[in-house]
């Protein structure tokens, strides 16, 4: 099967798919944007990322084109709907991309800025094969009053549900994604649901569960935490959707049920922590108890949950959450929000609790709730181990494969 790949770098954990297909005898093709090192407007090469890779590719400049002038009047109309973007124009080089490479098979890693042109062009008629588009959260969501996600106008609804009737196969990474499909006008029969494969190689992750305890011994050493201190841990972008100001604001209730709770907050320093995080901290009890790791970076972040008796989860809204994956690769339970797509593998597999976003009471609650049954804990993370059965690399591939492998037979 000949595979056009549209904007893999939208997602930086795609690359491993694209090398996973080509090594399965796929051949696979890219387009992808590109402004530096770019003397016109389009370029084709023999290899995508790496020399000898196998997978050509077209890159582009967006802002390059005569043919801009024939797209201008729909680019201008939905510039602001498409985020600046010019949609004629993409539409445009899609369809170059398509006639170049003629592919069996087209797949969006974004389902908006590739998924939206390419199911217009399904639309009127100007693209003939199989269209495939993955839905991972801020593409569909709307939560612009939470800084996450796109504010639904009435053009940006039109856009969305015409693109999404007419793409033959959708990929939702969780199930609220799969729920948004819907209201937006999908055929459920057309609805895949298959998740992100975990982020680093599984022995990394079979090494550090492996090592649990003295992971834990070290890392609470290297942060100044007692080894038999009760430890919480969130790893986020820690801007206003990740709800980490509930957890502050539950923090104080948590201290007082466990007074030996310490609170790992990894991640980077963003100016939201500053202005919302930190002053319900300093009015109440003070940051004493919480250590601030700074961005972490491949085996250190898992070592950090795996530090941890519970990771928290706090989101606002938010498509899965690999974190919480990450956690519980390395044997750590979540308590997590119902905004995030991953609470539903948690009620599943019985791994954690869930409760209702932006209710920093009942996230008091269910952490103190957690923390007090060891037991509990321990046969959570066990069953943690199971869960991630459903994100190994293999078993996202092979749905994948399978979901790609329909889409052409039924063409």
């Amino acid at each position: 099967m000949r595979i056009l790949f549209l904007h893999p770098l939208g997602w930086a954990g795609e690359y491993p798919i694209l090398v996973e297909f080509r090594r399965r005898g796929h051949e696979v093709c890219v387009l992808e944007e590109r402004r530096d090192g770019m003397s016109g407007k389009r370029m084709y090469a023999e290899h995508f990322l790496e020399p000898g890779d196998g997978m050509r590719t077209l890159w582009y400049h967006p802002g390059r084109g005569v043919e801009r002038l024939l797209t201008l009047l729909v680019d201008r109309f939905f510039r602001n709907t498409f985020d600046g973007r010019n949609l004629g124009h993409r539409m445009w080089v899609i369809r170059q991309a398509v006639r170049a490479f003629a592919p069996d098979l087209v797949y969006c890693t974004d389902g908006f800025s590739y998924a939206v042109p390419a199911g217009l062009l399904k639309r009127f008629g100007l693209l003939h094969v199989p269209l495939v588009a993955s839905y991972i959260g801020g593409d569909i969501l709307d939560c612009s009053h939470m800084g996450y996600g796109r504010r639904r106008t009435p053009q940006l609804n039109w856009l969305m549900r015409t693109s999404i009737r007419h793409i033959d196969k959708l990929r939702a990474l969780c199930d609220s994604l799969a729920r948004a499909l819907l209201k937006d006008g999908a055929d459920p029969a057309r609805i895949s649901l298959i998740p992100i494969q975990i982020g680093a190689a599984r022995e990394v992750y079979e090494d550090i569960y492996a090592q649990r305890g003295e992971a834990r011994a070290q890392m609470r050493a290297q942060l100044g935490i007692p080894p038999d201190a009760r430890v919480l841990v969130t790893l986020s972008d820690n801007y206003f959707s990740k709800g980490i100001q509930d957890l502050a604001r539950a923090w104080p209730g948590v201290l007082a049920a466990y007074p030996d709770a310490w609170w790992i907050l990894a991640g980077p320093e963003n100016p939201w922590m500053a202005e919302g995080i930190f002053p319900l901290l300093d009015a109440s009890v003070g940051r004493a108890r919480v250590r601030l790791t700074g961005r972490l970076k491949g085996r250190e972040t898992y070592a950090h949950l795996a530090a941890a008796d519970l990771n928290v989860n706090p989101t606002l809204c938010e498509g899965l959450n690999m974190v919480t994956v990450d956690a519980a690769a390395v044997g750590t339970p979540t308590v997590c929000s119902d905004a995030a797509g991953v609470s539903d593998w948690i009620r599943r597999r019985d791994c954690g609790l869930v409760y209702a976003a932006g209710d920093a009471t009942a996230l008091e609650r269910a952490v103190i709730e957690a923390l007090a049954q060891p037991e509990r804990l321990a046969a959570w993370s066990g069953r943690c181990r199971e869960m991630i059965a459903d994100f190994a690399a293999e078993a996202v591939f092979q749905r994948l494969a399978q979901l790609f492998d329909s889409a052409v037979r039924r063409h």
